[in-house]
Formats: C-alpha cells, sequence, structure tokens
C-alpha cells in the first residue's frame, strides 16, 4: 500500500472512528468531572485518588468519567494574593475553559488557596467550580456542630486571605491558626518540602508539631485546607480530629456527578 494511500486510510479512521457496529459510542450527554490541577502535581493525583476511593464501583465501567487538566505553570498562588497582581487571572481562565471545552460538567480546583479567586473563575466558564472552602465549612458544620473552635492548617495566602474564617465563623466558630512561627519554620517548610519531594518524614514531623500547636492552642478539631497538607500529615500523631478538605471536595464531586447523571437520562 502507497504511502498516500495509507495516510488517507489513518485520516478517515481518525475523522469516524474505528466503533465496530456494537460499539458503544458515547452520545454526547454524558456527565464529566473537570478537575484543573498541577497545584501542585501530587494534589492533583491524591484528588484523583479520592474520588476513586469515594466511589462505590466493581468494575471500571462503574468508575466516574473524570477531566484532567493539570497545569503546574500557575503562578505560586500564596506569592500572588500577597502581591496583590493580576498575572495569574490568565492562567486561570484558560485552564478552566479548557476543561469546559474539552466536555467538563463541572470543576473541582485541589488548590484551597487558589479559591480567593472563586468568583472570577466561575465567570470565566458557564459551567458550576465547586467551592472547596464552603464545602469543607459545610461538612464541619455537619460532622461537629457542637464544638466551638476549629484548627486550620493551611498556606499562609489562604489564611490571610480570610476564606475559611469568614466561613467558618459566620457557621459559629473560633477560627485557632498557627503563630507566625510556626507558620514559617513548620506549616509553610512542610507544603514546599512536599512539593519539592523532600523526605516525606520530615515533613509529616513539621506538621504534626504544627497540629499538635493548634491542639494546644485550644483547636477541637483540625481543618486540612491545604491540599499538600493530608500527603504528610498523620492524624495518629495528634490527638484531635481532621476534616480533610481534598477528601470533602471528592465526595462532593461524587455526589454532584450522581445528581447530574440523574438529571439527564
Amino acid at each position: 500500500m502507497s504511502r498516500v494511500l495509507m495516510t488517507g486510510l489513518l485520516a478517515v479512521i481518525f475523522a469516524t472512528g474505528c466503533h465496530g457496529p456494537d460499539s458503544a459510542v458515547p452520545d454526547g450527554n454524558e456527565v464529566i468531572i473537570g478537575i484543573f490541577g498541577g497545584m501542585g502535581p501530587e494534589a492533583t493525583a491524591d484528588m484523583y485518588r479520592n474520588i476513586i476511593e469515594s466511589t462505590p464501583a466493581a468494575t471500571d465501567q462503574e468508575h466516574i468519567p473524570v477531566l484532567i487538566f493539570s497545569n503546574p505553570k500557575v503562578p505560586d498562588r500564596t506569592a500572588s494574593i500577597a502581591g496583590g497582581g493580576e498575572e495569574i487571572l490568565p492562567y486561570l481562565r484558560f485552564s478552566l475553559r479548557k476543561l469546559e471545552e474539552a466536555g467538563a460538567s463541572f470543576i473541582i480546583i485541589p488548590c484551597n488557596t487558589v479559591h480567593y479567586y472563586y468568583d472570577y473563575m466561575q465567570e470565566s466558564v458557564s459551567v458550576p467550580v465547586i467551592n472547596m472552602i464552603r464545602e469543607t465549612a459545610a461538612e464541619v458544620l455537619l460532622k461537629y456542630p457542637d464544638v466551638m473552635r476549629v484548627g486550620l492548617l493551611a498556606t499562609s495566602g489562604t489564611i490571610s486571605s480570610g476564606l475559611y474564617n469568614r466561613e467558618l465563623e459566620t457557621a459559629g466558630y473560633e477560627v485557632i491558626v498557627p503563630d507566625d512561627s510556626v507558620m514559617v519554620n513548620f506549616v509553610m517548610k512542610a507544603v514546599y518540602g512536599i512539593k519539592s519531594k523532600t523526605d516525606p518524614r520530615v515533613s509529616e514531623d513539621l506538621l504534626a508539631f504544627a497540629g499538635q500547636h493548634l491542639a494546644e492552642r485550644g483547636a477541637e478539631v483540625i481543618v486540612l485546607g491545604c491540599t499538600e497538607i493530608p500527603l504528610a500529615y498523620n492524624p495518629e500523631r495528634v490527638d484531635r480530629p481532621v476534616v480533610n478538605a481534598t477528601h470533602v471536595l471528592a465526595q462532593r464531586a461524587v455526589v454532584m456527578y450522581r445528581e447530574m447523571e440523574r438529571g439527564i437520562r
């Protein structure tokens, strides 16, 4: 077969698809979860793992269709908030629209700090963007309605933005955060250590100290409000229950998928 004929044959195959007559061809009405990740990549992988683990499935076909766009080029969120610049905005819009154009029915973002830009991100696309901060605060209220003080382990950007404080204080909680020296020398050191793949035991030790610090300051439950933190935080080393924002968002995504799936069938 000539090279020209072979090229033409391949073009026809890719244009029409190579499904047999009995293949199940998608009809365009499928619900698909979109994950805007890359902030950071390990946290994105952890989010997908959480979705898999939150899905009751006995076969491959019972799992949920997911689109992941991992864009590690997004500028540092903490630095962007501190600097007050807008250079991050085109990266957010571009990434969200990539997922929408690819067919995402709704979008989740496994990065707490970037939710500082939530309103802008939601306005950038026509599909829903689930708000990780609100869902996590709602989970705290659901599971721990009687506690008074909630400890927050998060990046300095998330804490300085007041994202969790607003949601949790509105629900009636007092929010306990690490003091400045613990933030710099333990929490942020652990977060950037996880991103750079330093010895995970070092990050675990740093976060255990930070968690105990919150417990000693009166925290009755601890929110893991940074998607890197669950990768190294060992809840057995701190005698306080935790609410993992990554897990909360994954579970909410699974529920929303089921709700949307029922709505179109």
